[in-house]
């Protein structure tokens, strides 16, 4: 049987009053997502702390290997106990997702890999609870979209990458415009086709999306 842990970092009992939804939350993410993928063991460290926390959400997910996910909560910020719920939920279906990545090619180490890992989260997260674009997936659209791909496609087998400039916004890039892009890129794939999912596509290379980005790019 694929067990979860869940581990709660927070010594000085800041999430206690959240404790409770948040693993009614992990907990439906795993039921929903085991629905449509084999069940896997994860080790789900909750963390309280400011540190990369989406200020307009009060939480932050992230997943280092094929075993363990991170969840992030700032119990000081005003819009956490507002994303209760359903928004905690998306975001472990959408660590889970890489964690299912990690056990086949890996979240990826050049630009498009990434894209397409991001991609696929996020789509799954659409899958699973038939959900809108989040904030960071919906951020940039139009022609500054079509402009990106184009520099994202110049840039797509690179390991130098700017991981933190494509995700979080450096310079000419706006916040949030790889998780935009990959949103996107494996959103209109899965539109494109018949028969799959972001569930079924978990472990496809990265170079299957590609000529999806070059046609958004024009």
């Amino acid at each position: 049987m694929a067990c979860w842990r869940i581990c709660f970092d927070d010594a000085g009992g800041r999430l206690d009053g959240f404790a409770d939804q948040i693993r009614a939350d992990i907990d439906d993410a795993r039921q929903r997502a085991e629905l449509v993928m084999p069940p896997v063991a994860v080790e789900v460290v909750v963390q309280a702390t400011s540190d990369w926390v989406i200020p307009e959400t009060g939480y932050v997910g992230h997943t280092p290997s094929a075993t363990e996910m991170r969840l992030k909560f700032d119990p000081d910020n005003a819009a956490l106990p507002k994303n209760m719920g359903e928004p905690i939920a998306r975001m472990v279906a959408h660590e889970l997702h890489h964690i299912h990545r990690w056990r086949g090619p890996g979240y990826g180490e050049r630009l498009g890999e990434t894209l397409a890992s991001e991609g696929l989260a996020g789509q799954f997260c659409k899958q699973l609870f038939r959900s809108p674009p989040e904030l960071w997936e919906g951020a940039v659209s139009g022609l500054k979209l079509v402009e990106c791909a184009r520099a994202a496609l110049s840039a797509w087998d690179s390991e130098a990458y700017d991981h933190f400039r494509w995700y979080f916004g450096w310079r000419d890039l706006p916040r949030w415009t790889g998780y935009s892009l990959g949103y996107a890129m494996v959103g209109r794939y899965i539109e494109s086709s018949t028969g799959i999912s972001a569930a079924t596509l978990a472990h496809e290379p990265a170079e299957t999306f590609r000529h999806v980005l070059e046609d958004m790019a024009g």
